[in-house]
């Protein structure tokens, strides 16, 4: 089940739905490992960003000390035939990322920490092949550049780490009854593959001697003269972490931005180190204005890179937002209202006279949204967070920004801030901005909403950039929705329509994984369950009189029949879901013949509640059996009292 950071690599194959990042179009970027022949005697299977080699002859261990090599975008091609040689020579199954576009979203700023790095995995079947493998490969990689794997062991000088792992697709359920990667454990049992961002092995493994030294060294690695204490972690992503620390001697608080060499890449492929000593570099050359943080130096403390700057006091704008919102505390009237615009009035024109002081010195900010703005006690403000801040006239480094907050891309330094400003203010009255992202016509929709909502007059706020004049051009759209919703009353049965008529426009009946776009979850649960798949979205059509095409029926049917039945799920994100929705929709026996295979198949459930566990079921053996075949609901209660539901399952990567 895709996490927050994985959920990130589903944004990336299309920018309006998620989608599964194997469909990412990557072509002109694979690496000829991944197009050319498989070797003689080996086979290639695809999965995801990634391309597996297998010898013919032969399957991965179910576990064990798995290898991994990580690299540089400029080293990536030479790194990969150099491992993948070594590995063809000694027949080891391995696995790499199969483009450079691939590895360029692997290393960005939002992949997970613990993993991200990794370019090549490798399997080797006992202690006997690591100890062989590592030694070919520290010598073939020597000196060779990649990011720091945080959850592995690194080995020598070289981009080489080492996990003990899952080599297979297994998975359980965690404490929080989420499904995750699972290792076997010695007493058969299932057991969570705990992927973290320290190296630690399981309990019942024992580390082995050639592991040793490397350990040691890695316990050896740190720095005592660094003159600061971190008292707390402000925040993390792959490029780093934010930490608010005091000086040892002085007691003075400080903010430490941490860079992570080669990690958190962005969209011209600049890591952290880089971004953060151009951070540096706009601080200096900002020093003495109210609205910037003062600038204490850099440091190297291990192999990464620290800035220290002044510690600003006071919650961010977006949690003042949150707090303050005046339309989610009963405020209804002009009279209610007016503080809060007023506020509103305040802070925009500090932030107008902010980015003006910067632009004189001839810098642009290029990162402008709620989160890095400080409002201090005493209601002045400060900017934070300037890796994007460069010249005015730069036309190399990318904007950054908050989604619908961020100008188009080549935008000038000036015009882009004042996109900024101009967005930001409208968050503070209508903090749904996001959507701007995908249609920029949202954002003059919802300063509309904003301006008559407020009372506000048509010079109030910053000037509306004049990057959105083709915005306004096409904002008669919008005007047709509005004309549906206003009015005394909405237009229900055409709004109905429009949204039928949607969701005919987004059906891919061609696909095997998925019939409608939906959540990121939906991939991992076959593209058929209840909360996040096609079951879902036929049931919701069939509740509300909608005709449902049998082609659609027909595609759920034959593609829950290819899921595994003993995939762990419940109601909603199930087979039983499943089947209930095709007695629903006319096809009773298949769905009774589906739920039993499902229960034939399903493992213990620890769970009781309604969306994965043993209540979904009772629920799914009353729509399914109560109406025609009573005496089988017998059957299937007794399924539930064996706990034969939830859990079970496989994962390794």
């Amino acid at each position: 089940m895709p996490g927050i950071q994985e959920t990130q690599l589903y944004c990336l194959a299309d920018r309006r739905y998620y989608d599964t990042p194997a469909r990412l179009p990557d072509q002109e970027s694979r690496y000829p490992l991944d197009t050319a022949e498989p070797p003689s005697g080996w086979r290639r299977v695809a999965g995801g960003l990634w391309t597996s080699l297998l010898p013919e002859d032969g399957e991965p261990a179910e576990q064990g000390w798995k290898i991994h090599v990580s690299t540089v975008p400029d080293e990536a091609a030479r790194t990969l035939r150099d491992t993948a040689a070594i590995c063809l020579r000694h027949r080891v199954p391995f696995k790499f990322l199969r483009s450079e576009q691939a590895l360029l979203l692997m290393s960005g700023k939002y992949m997970s920490r613990g993993s991200a790095g990794k370019f090549l995995t490798l399997y080797p079947p006992d202690e006997t092949a690591l100890t062989r493998l590592l030694d070919e490969l520290t010598t073939a990689l020597s000196g060779r550049r990649g990011p720091y794997i945080l959850s592995d062991l690194r080995i020598g000088d070289a981009p080489v780490y080492v996990r003990y792992g899952s080599f297979v697709d297994r998975w359980c359920r965690d404490a929080r009854g989420e499904r995750v990667p699972a290792l076997r454990h010695p007493s058969g049992e299932l057991v969570p593959d705990e992927r973290g961002v320290v190296f630690r092995t399981p309990a019942w493994v024992k580390v082995p001697e050639l592991l040793r030294p490397h350990l040691a060294a890695r316990a050896a690695a740190r720095d005592d003269s660094f003159p600061y204490t971190v008292t707390e972690a402000l925040q993390f992503s792959n490029a780093g972490g934010i930490y608010l620390a005091r000086h040892r001697e002085t007691g003075h608080r400080v903010v430490l931005r941490e860079a992570r060499p080669h990690c958190g890449l962005d969209a011209v492929g600049d890591d952290a180190v880089t971004r953060l000593e151009r951070e540096h570099r706009a601080l200096t050359a900002l020093a003495g204005l109210d609205c910037v943080p003062e600038v204490y130096g850099v440091r190297t403390v291990w192999e990464h890179r620290f800035l220290m700057t002044e510690y600003v006091e006071g919650p961010t704008l977006l949690d003042e937002i949150v707090a303050r919102f005046a339309l989610v505390r009963g405020a209804r009237t002009a009279d209610e209202l007016a503080p809060y615009a007023a506020w509103v009035h305040h802070v925009t024109a500090q932030l107008g006279n902010a980015l003006r002081e910067i632009h004189g010195r001839g810098l642009r900010f290029g990162d402008l949204h709620p989160s890095n703005i400080i409002l201090r006690p005493d209601g002045r403000l400060a900017l934070v967070d300037f890796e994007y801040a460069t010249e005015l006239d730069d036309a190399t480094t990318p904007l950054a920004g908050a989604p619908g907050l961020q100008a188009p891309p080549g935008t000038p330094g000036a015009e882009a801030d004042a996109y900024a400003l101009w967005a930001t203010w409208l968050t503070m009255l209508m903090p749904l901005t996001e959507m701007a992202s995908h249609d920029r016509v949202k954002a003059l929709s919802l300063e509309s909403w904003a301006r008559e909502r407020y009372g506000l007059t048509p010079d109030a706020g910053p000037a509306r950039p004049a990057l959105l004049r083709a915005a306004e051009r096409a904002a008669g759209r919008e005007s047709e929705i509005a004309a549906l919703l206003g009015g005394p009353t909405p237009d229900w049965a055409e709004l109905r329509t429009r949204l039928i008529a949607g969701i005919h426009a987004g059906a891919t009946p061609e696909r095997r994984d998925r019939l409608f776009p939906g959540d990121p979850k939906g991939f991992a649960t076959g593209g058929t369950d209840l909360a996040h798949g096609a079951a879902g979205v036929l049931y919701a059509l069939h509740r509300v009189g909608a005709p449902v095409p049998a082609a659609w029926t027909d595609w759920l049917a034959e593609t829950a029949r290819r899921r595994d039945p003993a995939a762990p799920g419940g109601l909603y994100d199930g087979l039983p879901g499943t089947a209930v929705t095709l007695a629903l929709l006319g096809r009773p026996d298949e769905g009774r013949e589906l739920f039993a295979r499902a229960a034939e198949a399903a493992h213990p459930s620890p769970s009781a509640d309604l969306l994965t566990g043993r209540a979904g079921i009772a629920q799914s053996i009353i729509h399914i059996y109560e109406p025609t075949r009573p005496y089988k609901i017998s059957y299937a209660v007794k399924c539930i009292k064996k706990k034969k539901w939830g859990g079970g399952g496989g994962g390794g990567g």
